[in-house]
């Protein structure tokens, strides 16, 4: 009798316990394979609008989950560009002005983002009252002082960056260039890199959309973002990130070779 009570315990706690195995299982192969899921047309097994409903909220807040960051470890070999929080000097918008002023400071020209931004070509508005919509590509677009900014992609940048060294030094477009060339090629010779990726490297989306003056439509991507890349090992690639507060982080280095790629390959060095 006794041993038939023992049992009796015992099988919900073994139930309990595989259905938790199983829990954590699923959870750890969602957390893997969030972004493919994601992609499944879900309504051809669950028509309930209901049903579609929950799952469609859990997925966007996957995509708002932060990523799988590392912290650099003493020691390890970081390219010593000064850091530079955005929200800390003003510039909500502003990650390419920071990022620019960064390594403009590393190469020893002491400006502020508000130096940069004095000079490099801009607009105030995605489209002005013509309705004539700017071109990232070209300038810098909206105020970086706003939350509501955009921004701009590598050559205003580079045109901006060059304009402050005056031929004392180069900033050059790598744009296309792969992140293990740059790896190799650039990092290891203890030249930072600034490039495009997204905020805490997280799954770009589409945002506003205008015509440009030459009559084609631009996508602007939501969560565009510009940070230094400073240093690598195995499995992290290292960035000084305009909107990572008071220290060197790491992002997987497949994800953020993918962000990399959604935002164009857009990278930029300097050189003498």
């Amino acid at each position: 009798m006794e041993e038939n009570k023992k049992s009796n315990r015992i099988k919900p706690l073994l139930i309990s316990l595989f259905l938790s195995i199983g829990c954590f299982i699923m959870i750890v192969i969602y957390a893997l394979n969030w972004e493919q899921i994601s992609q499944i047309d879900w309504s051809r097994f669950f028509p309930e609008p209901e049903v579609l409903e929950a799952y469609y909220e859990i997925t966007n807040m996957s995509r708002s989950m932060p990523v799988l960051t590392k912290k650099a470890e003493e020691g390890m070999p970081i390219i010593p560009v000064p850091l530079i929080n955005q929200k800390e000097c003003g510039y909500l918008t502003g990650c390419e002005l920071v990022s620019g002023t960064m390594v403009l400071n590393y190469y020893n020209q002491e400006i502020s983002p508000q130096d940069l931004y004095e000079v490099i070509e801009k607009a105030p508005e995605p489209v002005d009252r013509n309705g004539t919509g700017a071109d990232p590509r070209l300038c810098f677009i909206g105020d970086p002082q706003k939350s509501n900014g955009f921004g701009c992609y590598a050559e205003p940048l580079i045109a901006a960056m060059n304009e402050v060294f005056s031929g004392e030094r180069y900033a050059v477009n790598i744009s296309g260039t792969s992140l293990e060339t740059i790896e190799k090629e650039y990092l290891a010779e203890g030249i930072p890199v600034i490039i495009w990726a997204t905020i805490h490297m997280s799954e770009p989306e589409q945002g506003n959309r205008w015509q440009l003056e030459n009559g084609t439509e631009f996508q602007w991507l939501a969560g565009e973002h510009c940070l230094v890349l400073v240093g690598a090992d195995d499995d992290y690639y290292y960035f000084n990130d305009p909107d990572h507060e008071g220290e060197v982080v790491g992002y997987e280095k497949e994800l953020v070779e993918k962000r990399y790629q959604q935002l164009g390959s857009q990278a930029i060095i300097v050189s003498r």
